[in-house]
């Protein structure tokens, strides 16, 4: 290879008969790549130096590979990847190695002995003997110095593993956690509380049955073609009133009980109705019953006008799409129309939400049954409701009733299968002012209806979500009565029931005086 100077991609990948490799590769100064990954005959990797643009060395499975001996020049953008290793130590060059990029190797004891600040971005794989879990060698290596600095950890293919230790908490830098191939049946709470969590990935965990109260505490959560998955937890420490989940995936999880489903959507609207975040908050579940209560304004079709209600501070988009194969670079959008006093029709925005983007997954993913897609855009929303304002104070119409009437089309990207379907779309209104809430509550001695028609003004009501699916007690939300225009309810006067109490009183005093003239006159 003396004589490819320029060359930066050697694959030599499934080559299972090739005894070597030959050491003038590593002294290419331009080569970047270096696939040597499933070459079963490969015994021995060495050279004393190593190209200094060099990015990514796999060397995986490579069953009979027993000496690694790699001289590197820079290993700051350097992913290397080792993942059939099965030495009782590691390699003498890893050993002096700091600041990697990506490694990958398999749940070994030896790993305790890599060195603090050895990688940023860890994976481990499943070791070549499967017949023993090993959860206790997992549990010693996450509180070693490599792993305290950690801030990605990806468990890939480790079908064995059926639990993740507590000592996890140990990780106070770790900033993503990717399960893939699991046998867990849970997760440990501990990772609730570390400080930088910031995603959690889940992926083909086909026995998780629940997962913690982590949308309190971590904003990303992708939970994949996990199809046992039933409970999602709510945390009953503190009040749940600052709700932290920017991004949920729940991808033909369709298992999930009636009690956590309704807990998914709740967190989800809470963090879209409190407008916490400056960034999209953006969901994709299945569709199922009772979804239809968190939203103000339905339709079957994909193009929509209406005005908005008053005192709106905002608004979130969903859609319902249809079963179906979809692609992973599919994109939805959403284009918005004012019509203005004149009757003429501007195009105020157009919202692209690209769905999903893991590079080390398929191009192409099936969708086991309809799927919700709700997302909310600050920025967008704002561009639109400052539009109306503007048009309506231009307006030649008194500003106070006149109110612009809006279009909404909704689109899928062309470039996806043509099956999906978008089967309904609709809006979540989120006011400025907070409404009564409404509920029917079953208890062991009465059933309670509170409704916000009984303080109804003459506006028209909102449907109002329940508020409480922690329990197993039955609820149930009270029917949407109308979903066109709506506008918000106003709460109760304060002073409604001293007013109904002092005219009690006034009628009972009353009455007490005429018997007692009575009584004296009969006297």
């Amino acid at each position: 290879m003396s004589g490819c100077p320029n060359l930066k991609y050697v694959i030599l990948k499934d080559c299972e008969r090739m005894p070597g490799v030959d050491s003038s590769i590593f002294q290419l100064q331009k080569l970047e790549v270096l696939d040597v990954s499933g070459c079963a005959s490969l015994k021995s990797l060495s050279s004393n130096t190593c190209s200094p643009a060099l990015r990514q060395f796999n060397a995986s499975y490579c069953i009979n590979l027993k000496e690694f001996s790699v001289t590197f020049t820079s290993v700051d953008r350097l992913g290397l990847s080792l993942s059939e290793w099965d030495e009782n130590e590691l390699p003498s060059s890893i050993l002096h190695t700091k600041n990697l990029h990506t490694f990958s190797f398999p749940i070994s004891d030896c790993l305790v002995d890599l060195p603090e600040n050895f990688c940023n971005n860890i994976w481990l794989m499943s070791q070549r003997n499967r017949e023993h879990d090993p959860f206790n060698t997992l549990d010693k290596i996450l509180s070693s110095p490599a792993f305290l600095c950690v801030k990605q950890l990806t468990f890939s293919d480790i079908p064995i593993l059926s639990k993740i230790p507590d000592s996890i908490s140990f990780l106070l830098s770790l900033e993503s956690l990717t399960l893939d191939g699991m046998a867990i049946r849970s997760l440990p709470e501990t990772i609730m509380y570390l400080p930088q969590l910031k995603h959690v990935d889940i992926f083909n965990c086909k026995l998780l049955q629940s997962i913690p109260a982590l949308s309190q505490f971590i904003p990303n959560l992708v939970i994949w073609d996990c199809e046992s998955l039933e409970k999602v937890l709510r945390s009953t420490d503190e009040p749940y009133d600052k709700p932290n989940l920017c991004c949920l995936v729940l991808l033909n999880c369709t298992e999930l009980d009636p009690p956590s489903y309704q807990t998914v959507l709740k967190d989800a609207i809470d963090a879209i109705d409190a407008s916490l975040y400056d960034d999209i908050i953006w969901h994709f579940l299945p569709a199922m019953p009772g979804m239809e209560n968190w939203f103000h304004y339905s339709s079957t079709q994909v193009s929509v006008s209406l005005q908005l209600p008053s005192n709106l501070l905002g608004f979130a988009y969903y859609l319902v799409l249809s079963q179906a194969e979809m692609e992973f670079s599919v994109c939805f959008r959403c284009e918005c129309y004012l019509d203005d006093s004149s009757g003429e029709r501007i195009c105020i925005t157009s919202v692209t939400r690209d769905t999903f983007t893991f590079p080390w997954l398929e191009t192409s993913f099936h969708m086991t049954s309809d799927h919700l897609v709700l997302w909310y855009d600050p920025q967008i929303c704002k561009q639109i409701m400052d539009e109306v304002e503007l048009t309506k104070a231009n307006s030649e119409v008194n500003s106070t009733s006149y109110n612009p009437k809006l279009t909404f089309k909704f689109f899928i990207d062309e470039t996806s299968y043509d099956e999906v379907a978008i089967k309904e779309c609709g809006f979540r209104w989120i006011y400025q002012d907070k409404t009564v809430s409404s509920t029917i509550s079953e208890s062991h001695d009465e059933q309670e209806i509170v409704s916000s028609s009984e303080f109804q003004s003459n506006k028209q009501e909102e449907i109002v979500p329940p508020t409480n699916f922690e329990s197993d007690d039955l609820e149930e939300t009270i029917p949407p009565r109308n979903k066109l225009n709506l506008d918000i309810v106003g709460t109760p006067p304060s002073n409604l029931e001293l007013d109904e109490t002092h005219d009690l009183r006034y009628i009972i005093f009353l009455s007490l005086i005429i018997l007692i003239i009575w009584g004296l006159n009969s006297v």
